[in-house]
């Protein structure tokens, strides 16, 4: 799409310079940097707004903003985009709907959970910490869910102040996306993957993986066990096993066994039915018999999402 200026939205000298049109979204650019790029371009074509009056009602370079819209570079910062965005004046696009649509581009891109909240705080967004300026809501789930997400993060962080910083990022982000949540269809489906996605960002990995080694020590079986040294080998293959399991795999296996939660509490942590986490704890443990023991397993792996 080439952006221009629409005559009608121009002063009357400046009709028939439709300036210098704005090349295409770069090659690759995923569809989720596209959900809120490719609406943004339609609104400055539509509006018949100029990269020059970009310039001129944003403060930005005209080059920068070029590159913005064709993706070009790295990733921007929401205050970039919402400058843009707020210069249209009247775009007819849901502000809500556009960040929520930047926040889920950055975390496919790999940004951190900081460097998002971060950049949510410097554009505008409500910074308030995860306390009693809180929407009552808001302090209702933090209380019911908090408990449960930090024990999920201990067993990847290992450390208290690691872990303490990742349920904090967590919220806080919550608490600036908070309107999106309760829009959503499950505010605890909506809640879990960032706080998969933080803790994992921050979990010490093996061979790509997250590791769960650390865990192997801390197993009740190692009290009683004949031969220590021998258990933790077993546990330490076990846990190994864990963290190469798919991603719903793994949480589930995590909250039942490490952090020692009930199925129907687990099924409330994941926001789906406890029907669900009991087919992909099968699924799970399926799997892990084939990692562990292949010589003797005849059983396929299965993807085993969690599907309520």
């Amino acid at each position: 799409m080439n952006l221009h200026s629409a005559p009608q939205d121009l002063p009357e000298g400046r009709r028939g310079r439709p300036g210098r049109p704005l090349g295409p979204i770069t090659e690759g650019t995923g569809p989720a940097h596209r959900a809120w790029l490719e609406p943004l371009r339609d609104a400055i074509h539509g509006r018949g707004v100029t990269l020059d009056e970009l310039q001129t009602r944003t403060g930005r370079d005209k080059g920068h903003i070029s590159e913005l819209l064709r993706a070009v570079g790295r990733y921007p910062r929401w205050v970039f985009v919402r400058t843009v965005l707020l210069a249209l004046g009247r775009p007819r696009l849901p502000y809500d709907s556009m960040r929520l649509s930047w926040v889920i581009a950055a975390q496919d891109l790999g940004k951190r959970t900081s460097w998002i909240k971060d950049c949510l705080h410097e554009g505008g967004a409500r910074h308030r910490t995860a306390n009693a300026s809180a929407p009552l809501d808001f302090r209702a789930f933090q209380q019911m869910h908090r408990p449960h997400y930090t024990r999920y993060a201990s067993a990847f962080l290992r450390r208290d102040g690691l872990v303490e910083k990742a349920v904090d990022d967590v919220f806080t982000l919550l608490l600036m996306l908070w309107h999106d949540a309760l829009a959503s269809e499950n505010p605890e489906r909506f809640a879990w993957p960032m706080l998969r996605r933080t803790v994992l960002e921050r979990a010490p990995k093996e061979n790509g993986r997250p590791s769960l080694v650390e865990a192997a020590f801390d197993t009740v079986a190692l009290d009683f066990a004949p031969d220590p040294v021998g258990q933790v080998e077993e546990s330490m293959a076990l846990f190994r096993a864990v963290g190469g399991l798919p991603p719903v795999q793994r949480d589930v296996i995590v909250l039942l066994h490490l952090c020692g939660l009930e199925e129907a509490r687990a099924a409330d942590e994941l926001g789906v039915s406890p029907a669900s986490v009991r087919s992909t704890a099968r699924h799970a443990t399926r799997n892990l018999r084939a990692a562990l023991y292949p010589d003797t397993t005849t059983e396929e792996e299965v993807s085993g999402d969690l599907d309520d």
